[in-house]
C-alpha cells in the first residue's frame, strides 16, 4: 500500500473510532495520517485526505476544550481545500463554527454556518450536510438566547427523517436543539415531549452512558426546575454528571461546571 493509500485507511479508522466515542485512538490515527501526508507539502485542493485527518483532529480537540489546537488544525485544513470541493468545505465550514460558538464567537459562528450552507446549495435539500448547517444554526440561536431557532430545528429534523428514518441518533440530535429552543419560549410540555424523545433514541442507539443522553438529562433537569420538580431536577443534574465523568476529561469545563452545580445544590 502506498502512503496516501495507507493515510486515507488511517483517516477512515479514526472515523470510526470516533463513531464509537473511542477519542484517543481516533485522534492518534488521524495524527498518524496527517505526519505521514504533512511532509508531502499539498498544494490547496490536491490532498483531501490530509485535510480530512486535520478535520478530524480539530474536532476530538474541540471537544476536549483544546481549542487553540484544534482552530489551528481546522484553519490548516480550510486552506487545503478547494473551493470546487463543497462536501468537504462545508464540512469544515461547520467544524469551525462549532468551534468559534463553544468559544462565544457567534458572529464568526454564524458566518460559518452560511458559508456551509453556500457549499451546498448545488446538492440538493436532503443534503445531510445542510441538516447539519440547520442543526448548528439552530443551536447558536439557543446560545443567543434567540427563539428563532425553531424553524431551523423543525427543517433538519425533517431532512434526517426523511434521509435516515426516524429512529437515527442524528434525528435525536435535532429533537434535543428543537427541546432547547422550546423551553427558551416557555412552551415547556413541547420541549420536554421533545427531550425525551431524544434521550430514548439516544439510549436505544449509542447506549445509556453516551455523552448526549447527559446533555439531555441537563436539559430535562433544568426543565424540572422550572416547574418545580426540584428533587427530580437533582437526580437527572446527577447522571447528567457521572456520565460526563465517563465520557470527558475531569479537568473539562462542562465537567468543572456541572460538578460546581450539582455540589451547589446538594448543601
Amino acid at each position: 500500500m502506498d502512503l496516501a493509500g495507507h493515510a486515507t485507511l488511517l483517516v477512515a479508522l479514526a472515523s470510526l473510532w470516533h463513531g464509537l466515542t473511542r477519542h484517543a485512538e481516533a485522534h492518534e490515527c488521524a495524527r498518524r495520517a496527517a505526519e505521514l501526508l504533512g511532509p508531502a507539502s499539498p498544494e490547496p485542493g490536491r490532498d483531501g485526505s490530509l485535510a480530512d485527518a486535520l478535520i478530524r483532529m480539530g474536532d476530538i480537540e474541540r471537544r476536549q476544550a483544546r481549542y487553540i489546537t484544534a482552530e489551528a488544525h481546522l484553519r490548516r485544513a480550510l486552506a487545503l481545500v478547494s473551493a470546487t470541493d463543497h462536501e468537504r468545505g462545508a464540512t469544515v465550514r461547520l467544524a469551525l463554527g462549532v468551534l468559534c460558538k463553544e468559544t462565544g464567537r457567534y458572529g464568526e459562528a454564524e458566518t460559518y454556518y452560511r458559508q456551509a450552507l453556500a457549499c451546498l446549495e448545488r446538492h440538493g435539500d436532503d443534503h445531510p450536510l445542510r441538516a447539519d448547517a440547520l442543526h448548528n444554526l439552530a443551536g447558536l440561536a439557543h446560545a443567543r438566547g434567540d427563539s428563532g431557532g425553531e424553524a431551523h430545528a423543525r427543517a433538519a429534523i425533517e431532512i434526517r427523517q426523511r434521509v435516515s428514518g426516524p429512529h437515527h441518533d442524528h434525528v435525536a440530535a435535532d429533537l434535543a436543539v428543537l427541546g432547547a429552543v422550546l423551553t427558551d419560549q416557555g412552551r415547556h410540555a413541547e420541549a420536554e415531549k421533545a427531550l425525551r424523545r431524544a434521550m430514548d433514541i439516544f439510549r436505544e442507539r449509542l447506549g445509556a452512558d453516551h455523552y448526549e443522553v447527559a446533555v439531555c438529562q441537563v436539559n430535562l433537569a433544568y426543565l424540572d426546575d422550572l416547574q418545580g420538580r426540584t428533587e427530580e431536577a437533582g437526580r437527572r443534574y446527577r447522571d447528567a454528571l457521572r456520565i460526563k465523568r465517563l465520557t470527558l476529561d475531569s479537568g473539562h469545563p462542562e465537567v468543572r461546571r456541572l460538578s460546581a452545580l450539582v455540589e451547589a445544590r446538594s448543601r
